[in-house]
């Protein structure tokens, strides 16, 4: 995680590279985010056939205003099937025709309710039953007014959700940084979509908070390099007092005083601690320019928070609806 978090720090505090780049962008081609989650044995859909149900879903989906994404977010789609009728004819081999209610919901995995729902008869015919699932969902159409009502409606009922929300979520993070939940605080920031009204706003409490959090896990390295150091004054000190002091981003307020630090290594033990210290400033100076290509890429430090979590919150989400 932490790695990960560091990673990220150069798109959070270049702000103006994001809105410049947001600005940049047609507002039709940004989407509401959602996740797709179809837990195995509550679906009634055979494993086999979930794939293509999720392609038909994240096409559909994004063809109404929304995008479809493996990363965590509030809002989720899944589906039920109900069987309504099955046949099966003999011959070699023999063929299954079935018609099948699917009922397709968003729900909100924050509340653990049903958001929307729409549902749709499908037929299908295979040489196995999860084959005549697959036909099925085939036939959807891509232009299924019922679809496309559903994700339309489901776009707008979300982005007045979250814009009639944002203070409230910004407290949020605001407190959880308060606390040093900084994690936990850019995750609820992150999954604020894009598309929606005061994003700028969310961004620029995202780099307050990001700011934080470099401070403080810079200043506990350097009090932690300093306690080594003084502790062991040689070469073995200055080696171990060096990894603490590698992780100390430019951005950080004491970025100067490890800097001086490392200068006082260097003046006891030679040029060694320099060596060390030079080539991790190299390594995250590469890295810190790529992400810096990366306009949205402060985002994966809350996202990562959430994505250890997601199945479990997703599943409970469904099974207390």
């Amino acid at each position: 995680m932490k790695k990960l978090i560091y990673l990220v720090v150069a798109s959070v505090l270049a702000s103006a590279s994001l809105f410049g780049a947001r600005a940049q962008q047609p507002a039709a081609d940004l989407k509401i985010p959602i996740s797709i989650y179809l837990p195995t044995e509550e679906c009634n859909i055979p494993v086999a056939a979930q794939k293509m149900l999720t392609n038909k879903i994240t096409l559909i989906a994004a063809q109404n205003g929304m995008g479809a994404s493996e990363e965590f977010a509030q809002f989720y789609a899944t589906c039920v099937s109900t069987m309504l009728e099955k046949h099966v004819v003999g011959g070699a081999p023999a063929k299954y025709m079935q018609e099948v209610e699917l009922t397709f919901h968003i729900v909100d995995a924050f509340a653990k309710k049903i958001f929307n729902s729409t549902s749709i008869t499908v037929k299908g015919i295979g040489d196995s039953e999860q084959q005549a699932y697959i036909n099925s969902f085939r036939k959807i159409p891509n232009n299924s007014p019922e679809l496309k009502q559903f994700f339309t409606t489901t776009n707008q009922k979300i982005k007045s959700y979250y814009e009639s929300q944002r203070e409230t979520i910004i407290k949020m993070a605001q407190s959880l940084a308060k606390v040093y939940k900084y994690d936990e605080a850019l995750f609820h920031l992150a999954i604020y979509p894009e598309a929606c009204a005061g994003f700028d706003q969310v961004v620029d409490v995202a780099t307050s908070i990001y700011q934080k959090y470099i401070d403080d896990q810079a200043n506990r390295n350097l009090a932690k390099a300093r306690s080594i150091w003084n502790a062991g004054l040689d070469a073995n000190a200055a080696a171990e007092a060096a990894i603490y002091l590698a992780e100390i981003l430019p951005e950080a307020t004491c970025y100067k005083e490890a800097l001086t630090l490392s200068e006082e290594i260097k003046q006891r033990v030679g040029d060694d601690i320099e060596y060390y210290r030079s080539l991790e400033a190299r390594d995250n100076a590469q890295a810190h320019e790529a992400e810096m290509e990366r306009i949205k890429a402060w985002k994966e430090v809350g996202l990562a928070f959430g994505n250890n979590q997601k199945e479990n919150t997703y599943y409970d989400a469904w099974v207390l609806r």
